[in-house]
């Protein structure tokens, strides 16, 4: 009997030893695999730099660029134009145009412009911008990009790049032209569901930036009290040159039934445009009953004046075959009495 509780021993502990070694390696991939997620990872400080520039003067600035990942990379400096691609502003880091030859003017310290930077490490990279002197006054835009190929396979067929940048601002002085036109300002006066948003679109037909500030302001039919409002803390967004912008501010926490009255102020270019909106709040469902609802009452008052029309002509009927019938009577009178 004891060899029998022996060997079930050995069992047992076979077992809860392969149960332990499958649970530690699970627990080291695991933890290989958060190590790894890390892998490379990049990114420069500040995100956004404004210059003002003369024509033909020469300028300083830097940047720093942070290995915030878990490995070591090889990272490259370097400055291309930028612009936007549509009115919702994506990056176009490629497209020349005339507000961004500035990229053309950087050059970056040689012992800078590339190298190693160890994980929780930062280098700042210096770089110059020569103003040509018959540069064109106005707005110039460039994105001062840091850039690495590392962590990819040595036997990848494609490379893929981390990239990251600053977006440098700059103005040139001389004759501007500060001007532009609010297109559009919209707030829905219907929904079937939140959130309620917005929106707005503004043309910069000027040579220099500017900036659009919205305002929205929401608050119920029979009320004073907002139940939204950014006018403390209103949006702001640039608008470069030759650009539209669309713009949105929504309201996430709007109730799924209402009447509200809502509020959108655009300042833009020495513009105002305010804008007042009735807005209900009406889920599909409701809007099904109640369509319902006066479906079934027309249905119901048509039958009643339907129901109403025929009594009445019963009624004449009964009263006509009635009169008839009196007549009748009174005429067979006639004739007993003649005879």
């Amino acid at each position: 009997m004891a060899i029998k509780h022996t060997k079930y021993k050995y069992i047992f502990c076979a077992i809860f030893a392969a149960l332990t070694l499958g649970i530690t390696a699970m627990f080291a991939n695991s933890v290989r695999a958060a190590d790894g997620n890390r892998g490379i990872q990049l990114q420069v400080t500040p995100t956004k730099q404004k210059l003002s520039l003369e024509p033909g003067q020469t300028y300083e600035s830097s940047y720093t660029v942070q290995n915030t990942g878990g490995q070591e990379f090889t990272y490259t400096a370097e400055a291309t134009p930028y612009s936007v691609n549509d009115q919702s502003y994506s990056g176009n880091y490629e497209t020349r145009k005339n507000y961004n030859q500035i990229a053309d003017w950087i050059t970056f310290n040689e012992s800078e412009k590339t190298g190693k930077i160890q994980p929780g490490q930062s280098k700042e990279v210096h770089f110059t911008i020569n103003v040509p002197k018959d540069v064109p006054a106005g707005a110039q835009y460039a994105a001062i990009m840091a850039s690495t190929s590392d962590g990819n396979a040595d036997d990848a067929t494609i490379r893929a790049i981390n990239r990251v940048g600053m977006i440098l601002y700059a103005s040139v002085a001389g004759k501007t032209r500060d001007e532009g036109s609010i297109k559009s300002n919209n707030i829905p006066g219907f929904l079937f569901e939140g959130p309620l948003t917005a929106t707005a679109l503004v043309e910069n037909t000027g040579n220099v930036e500017n900036t659009a500030k919205y305002t929205f302001r929401v608050w119920p039919l029979f009320s004073n009290e907002t139940v939204y409002n950014n006018e403390e803390r209103p949006v702001s967004l640039d608008i470069i040159p030759e650009t539209t912008r669309f713009s949105s501010i929504s309201w996430e926490e709007i109730s799924p039934i209402g009447i509200y009255w809502a509020q959108q102020i655009v300042d833009y270019a020495g513009q105002t445009d305010t804008l007042e909106k009735f807005v209900i709040i009406c889920p599909l469902w409701l809007l099904f009953v109640i369509f319902a609802l006066i479906f079934f009452i027309i249905f119901w008052l048509v039958s009643r004046a339907r129901g109403r029309k025929r009594g009445n002509r019963e009624s004449r009927h009964s009263s006509s075959r009635r009169s008839s019938s009196a007549d009748s009577e009174k005429s067979d009178k006639k004739e007993e009495k003649s005879e």
